[in-house]
């Protein structure tokens, strides 16, 4: 029989096979192969056998580490328990590993593979089980090879980032940057080891950061050491020029000696960069600011002409990164990382000082601003702010790609985006000259017959991010200088070139918007609108459309109501006519038109939401929901907005207004949710319903005549369908709604099919949504629709049938795990406590579920995820309802034990999922009175705290109706005309609270339940009481 090494040999070359069933074989057959004891070992031995192809040892290696991922530890993420690889076997692994990487003569893709097997195994053996391993690879360091150092490198950065302790990296700190600095200085080593080790040297930085807020004074002593070690090189990286730059031919051949060279320059340079940018984040003044900001200006100025040639001109490509060692490599991202570190010094006072001096020198010199400092730096920034050939390739082929750019502007990592947040940093400090100097720079560009088009799109491009600065700021403008921008702007709008001219449409609508206030004239804002509109129309390109469909929303967001009013219609007109030209049959080519278009309409209907059925943006809508717009949770959201912009709006108007939208939207709803099931149709049901229950939520009492018979079959069949969580969730609450608006239509509906009425039916829906074969998140909603059920029929009309919808609800609380459910079903027991605490107890502790008491289940589920509770109105309610429950003083209550606070663990490393496994979250215990306690403290906050309001942010869902309390004849009782607490400022609340420490406080239970709290609770509670008494001694001296 052969041997597990032979066995394993044989099918990892299977699995290099071109023959698919071959391959998926042989990949069953190793993994079976796996239980065997030395399968591990065997993988060691293939991969370390100097006389096979280098293929089948790299693919033994691959595999080993996926097998120590599996088997190794619970130390590792992926660990599927047992024994499968003895310690023995464990320990000969480690050395053989070592021995691979440190044996010289290797190639080094084994050796890079070898290191990650090490590192894997680090991150759970080592400093336990291994503890010599630094000192193992540490050692080599001086005598190793490029492959060698390489491989220890990848080591030391998975110990890093994964494998020590705060404590224990402290206390190697100084060998393990001594050992980096050394490597990373060594001119005999590669260009590309010595990048990457300054690369494992910033991860020293992580550590740094966090014992900084530990043991501030001690840290920056021992960082200002290490910078005083390293600036010195930095600065020299940082000055040196780059090599002479590869050609085109060069760059293309893997062997090119000049272009590897020219690599491993750019690669230091770069990770120098990010170095020096995370020092100055934790401790900005440890290196020599001024001359890092000096050379690295300087390095940008020299480097702009080679990256303009390469990138704008040329087409070389960017972005690249080195396959071996992980590093970035071309110029782009050296130049985006210099821009980027320079913008960072901006901050540091020396820097500042440094640029007032020189702004204090040029004004005293009487230079023209054009030759000033900051005149140099625009056209620094414009220049490598210009469109590069590779993106404008792009662009032509997809102009979603333009959209996208644009949308995502500032997560775009590229020289522009840079440029931009530079600009933006300038402007902010020397807003007036920033402009000035802008203006005199773009009016030569325009000027000179020789700029190219890229030049000038840049140059507006800048003047745009320039007046979106201005406008976050609130900034204001000279009068004269907005002119200026708009002659400068103007003439670009009727330019041939296709991306001048959209960009002239975008800066534009910046411009007018930034300054509207400043212009005061709304006729040129409206002439200009008017402008894009006409190129919406007639423009010869689908991009520069795109474009002017993306700016409307700015105007209509500038101008006054009544001009943002009458530009509506021709809005949706031209944005109709566009989408007509579209062939929308894959959707996904045309994701960022999709939100754009959206986005446009959902604002055009926001202008003034009143007009929405008097043009067609509705229609538009409907129409892209139609051909699947809803693709994803951003479309749906702005879908969303905008029916709900016209819901609330019409339902303002009252039921006639109401009932014309409903008019104009049902039919098309209800013909999507009768749609035959098709999982490619699954986003137009969620759009569908989601429409459909904001209807709902925002109707008219009562509802149109026959809207619950055309929309109840409907929303029943979807939920006892094989829909997915959200739309059960969202048809769930499309019923709520309807019994909130109009119980009577509801409950006096008959299912066609079954002939239940509307009550009945909602029984029926609730059961199966609290029935086993339904998911958790499916039944999320369910406590919503069971207690307005209660309420709206009241126990009179229920009789014995609320005892029964109690407890299948108790039960489904019992196995829930899904927060959402286990809120929804938790604020059914809240809601009727308000009504009647006592009865909602009594009932509880009548009965069991699985042989527990029901009463302590259900405080359990409910306490323990009380802090967790969404939304603003369920929070309130649930304050109330806990302190109704804790005043009761049951001593059943008092007898339940349940989860207390998180015990903090006392480890300083991020905790891993493999950690997780081996060191569990615990809790200490509580009584449930003590619980209560506790969850109402925190739920106090510092009276006159601006942020009150928000300290739960509200979910967006519909308000809640407050039961009425209990009446004279003992019955939980709802009537027709419901008291409903509405949604209180968050004061009332805290009044509550503090009014309700202060009447608890002297009794002798609370005081010993109050002497159990953290001091911090303690404290949190006496602060809240006092400040509220200051704040009410307050106003009663104004007499407020």
């Amino acid at each position: 029989m052969a041997s597990v090494e032979e066995q394993a040999l044989e099918l990892l070359r299977a699995t290099q096979s071109p023959n698919q069933a071959s391959r998926k074989n042989a990949e069953e057959n190793l993994d079976r192969l796996k239980s065997k004891d030395d399968f591990a070992g065997a993988l060691v031995t293939i991969g370390g056998h100097s006389e096979l192809p280098v293929n089948d040892r790299l693919s033994a290696l691959i595999n080993l580490k996926k097998t120590i991922n599996l088997a190794w530890s619970t130390g590792q993420d992926d660990y599927e328990g047992g024994e499968l690889i003895s310690n023995e076997a464990r320990e000969s692994i480690r050395s053989r590993l070592l021995s691979i990487v440190f044996g010289g003569n290797v190639d080094s893709k084994i050796t890079s593979a070898a290191a990650n097997d090490i590192a894997k195994i680090a991150r759970s053996d080592f400093p336990e089980e291994w503890p010599n391993l630094l000192d193992s690879i540490l050692g080599q360091l001086p005598q190793s090879g490029d492959d060698q150092t390489h491989a220890i490198l990848v080591v030391l950065d998975e110990l890093l980032s994964d494998g020590l302790e705060e404590n224990s990296f402290y206390a190697c700190a100084n060998i393990i940057i001594l050992a980096l600095h050394q490597v990373a200085t060594n001119d005999q080593k590669k260009l590309m080891v010595r990048a990457q080790a300054i690369n494992v040297f910033r991860q020293c930085f992580d550590f740094v950061e966090n014992l900084k807020d530990k043991e501030e004074q001690e840290i920056r002593t021992f960082t200002q050491t290490v910078c005083e070690a390293w600036s010195p090189f930095f600065l020299q990286v940082v000055q040196s020029p780059l090599p002479e730059h590869p050609s085109a031919e060069d760059e293309d051949k893997g062997t090119s000696e000049v272009a590897h060279h020219w690599r491993g320059v750019v690669a230091l340079k770069i990770q120098v960069l990010l170095t020096l940018s995370r020092i100055q984040v934790i401790f900005s003044d440890l290196v020599p600011t001024q001359q890092f900001f000096e050379a690295s200006w300087a390095s940008i100025q020299t480097n702009g002409p080679a990256y303009y040639e390469s990138y704008v001109n040329g087409e070389r490509q960017g972005s690249l990164v080195d396959g071996v060692f992980q590093l970035q490599y071309t110029l782009d991202f050296l130049v985006i990382e210099e821009i980027d570190y320079v913008q960072t010094l901006l901050e540091a006072p020396v820097v500042q000082e440094h640029l007032n001096s020189m702004k204090a020198s040029d004004l005293a010199s009487g230079e023209n601003t054009i030759s000033t400092w900051l005149s140099q730096i625009l056209q620094t920034l414009i220049t490598f702010s210009a469109i590069t050939t590779e993106t404008e390739n792009m662009w032509d082929i997809d102009y979603n790609v333009f959209l996208s750019e644009e949308t995502f502007a500032e997560t775009n990592n590229s020289p522009r985006s840079v440029c931009a947040g530079f600009v933006w940093k300038i402007s902010t400090w020397f807003p007036q000259e920033t402009m000035e100097g802008l203006l005199n720079y773009i009016k030569v560009i325009f000027g000179d017959g020789d700029s190219t088009w890229r030049l000038k799109e840049a140059a507006l491009f800048t003047l745009q991010q320039v007046a979106e600065e201005f406008s976050n700021g609130n900034r204001g403008c000279d009068i004269n200088a907005v002119r200026l921008c708009i002659e400068a702007v103007h003439p670009a709008m009727n330019d041939e070139q296709q991306y001048l001219r959209a960009r002239a449409h975008i800066a534009m609508a910046a411009i007018l918007g930034a300054w509207s206030e400043t212009l005061n004239d709304p006729e040129i804002l409206m002439s200009y609108a008017n402008l894009s509109l006409n190129a919406l129309e007639s423009d010869r390109e689908d991009l520069v459309k795109a474009a002017c469909i993306r700016i409307m929303r700015d105007y209509l967001t500038t101008l006054p109501g009544l001009q943002a009013t009458q530009l509506q219609p021709r809005v949706i007109g031209c944005i109709s006519d566009f989408l007509q030209t579209q062939d929308f049959n894959d959707m996904d080519d045309y994701a960022d038109l999709i939100d754009v278009v959206l986005q446009t309409v959902r604002d055009t209907i926001m202008a003034n939401p009143t007009t929405c059925l008097d043009h067609n943006a509705l229609d538009v809508l409907l129409m892209m929901v139609k051909f699947g717009a809803a693709r994803d949770q951003t479309s749906a959201v702005l879908i969303d907005e905008a029916f709900e912009s016209a819901a609330q709006a019409m339902a303002k108007q009252g039921g006639d207004g109401y009932e014309r939208l409903c008019k104009k939207v049902l039919p098309s709803l209800v013909a999507a949710l009768d749609i035959e099931e098709n999982k490619q149709l699954t986003a137009l049901t969620d759009v569908s319903v989601s429409v459909l229950k904001i209807l709902t939520e925002y109707a008219i009492e009562p509802l149109p005549q026959g809207f619950v018979s055309t929309t109840m079959p409907r929303i029943c069949r979807l939920i006892f369908s094989d829909a997915d969580f959200y739309q059960r969730q969202t048809a769930t609450l499309c019923i709520k709604n309807m019994l909130m608006n109009d119980k009577d239509q509801v409950f006096n509906w008959a299912d066609p099919l079954n002939n239940k009425n509307g009550l009945e039916m909602c029984f029926h829906v609730i059961g199966h949504l609290l029935g086993p074969g339904i998911e958790d998140a499916s039944a999320a909603e369910v406590g919503e629709l069971a207690v307005t059920v209660i309420e709206k029929a009241g126990s009179s009309v229920l009789g014995g049938s609320l005892n029964d919808l109690l407890q299948i609800v108790a039960q489904r609380l019992a196995t829930a795990e899904h927060h959402g459910l286990i809120q929804s079903l938790s604020m059914v027991f809240a809601r009727l406590s308000l009504m009647s605490a006592s009865e909602v107890v009594d009932y509880l502790a009548g009965y069991t579920i699985n042989g527990q008491p029901a009463l302590a289940i259900v405080l359990q589920k409910w306490l323990e995820s009380a802090g967790h509770f969404a939304g603003f109105e369920a929070i309130r309610q649930n304050t109330h309802a806990l302190a109704a429950i804790y005043r009761l003083d049951d001593p059943r209550i008092e007898a339940v034990v349940v989860q207390g606070d998180l015990i903090p663990d006392q480890g300083s490393r991020i905790k891993t999922r493999s950690m997780s496994k081996k060191a569990p979250i615990q809790y200490s215990t509580a009584t449930a009175p003590e619980k209560i306690i506790k969850l109402l403290v925190s739920e106090l906050v510092p009276y006159g705290d601006p942020n009150t309001a928000f300290t739960h942010a509200p979910l967006k869902s519909p308000g809640l109706g407050a039961p009425r309390r209990r009446d004279s004849d003992d019955e939980w009782e709802s009537d027709d005309d419901e008291i409903s607490f509405g949604k209180p400022s968050d004061d009332e609340t805290q009044g509550f609270l503090v009014d309700f420490f202060k009447a608890e406080g002297a009794s002798p239970k609370f005081q010993v339940l109050f002497g159990n709290l953290s001091e911090d609770e303690q404290k949190r509670c006496h602060d809240a009481v006092k400040q509220r008494e200051m704040a009410t001694a307050q106003r009663a001296q104004l007499g407020t």
